[in-house]
């Protein structure tokens, strides 16, 4: 019906001046309005593309901040696994220490029924007495075990840098604190309840006889004094005249 139909544009200026005329095929004009329609549509796209960006952009940067946090939350969870693994060690030592149930109902029995038994006063009860504290279950100093109790070495040598602050195990009162020709600088602590606790091959004594201690206090510097062949510390427990291995009572490592 419009095939061969032309179109014209007039343009008048107010003025009265020469009228401009523009003669249009259909065709021309279709193709002037397709590429607008296709200008405005591909600034559309355009527009929407620039959007899309900007949101997938803020959706990656909340997306890192997320990947923190998890790595985060991560290492707090590794962490306190590592604790609950002390934690599980530190009770399963405690449970080696206060012995199986049997053991322990026959601890609280008169001693009279306790003929050809090892007669001392128990964990169990040094516990029920709110005696913690006087367990020797702090290690006196950091280091690695470089020989362990057995029947030839009724103690465990702690190797240890010159000068190393030594603490004590447990609480209790320095009933020795002089030197030792075996020992070296020698302190001795009576923690109560038939246990005594021995830090030998010190360079240097902090304290004096009769001196009440503190769990953890400081009581020497190692060393390498007495029959020591290198720096370390000397370390025993005795329970009622008896050497015991000392990593028995150790619960924080």
């Amino acid at each position: 019906m419009f095939k061969g139909r032309r179109f014209t544009l007039l343009f008048i200026p107010e003025d009265g001046d020469r009228t401009f005329e523009y003669k249009l095929s259909r065709a021309v004009l279709w193709f002037w309005f397709s590429l607008a329609g296709g200008a405005v549509l591909l600034l559309m796209v355009g527009l929407r593309a620039t959007s899309e960006v900007y949101r997938l952009e803020k959706k990656v940067a909340r997306l890192e901040k997320e990947k923190e946090s998890l790595g985060e939350q991560m290492d707090q969870i590794e962490e306190l696994e590592q604790v609950l693994l002390r934690l599980q060690r530190s009770s399963q030592q405690l449970h080696a220490i206060l012995g199986e149930s049997d053991a322990l109902e026959a601890a609280s029995l008169p001693i009279a029924e306790h003929t050809g038994v090892d007669q001392y006063v128990s964990s169990l009860d040094r516990l029920r007495w709110g005696r913690l504290r006087a367990m020797p279950s702090l290690w006196p100093v950091d280091g690695l075990v470089k020989r362990t109790f057995g029947p030839d070495f009724q103690a465990v040598l702690i190797a240890a840098p010159l000068q190393s602050l030594v603490r004590a195990s447990a609480a209790g009162q320095v009933v020795k604190a002089g030197f030792d020709e075996r020992l070296g600088h020698l302190a001795v602590l009576d923690h109560g309840n038939g246990i005594v606790s021995q830090y030998g091959y010190n360079q240097m004594l902090l304290v004096q006889p009769g001196q009440q201690i503190q769990k953890g206090q400081p009581l020497a510097l190692s060393g390498r004094s007495g029959n020591a062949e290198s720096p370390g510390l000397y370390y025993a427990v005795i329970e009622n005249g008896r050497y015991r291995d000392p990593q028995l009572y150790r619960l924080w490592l």
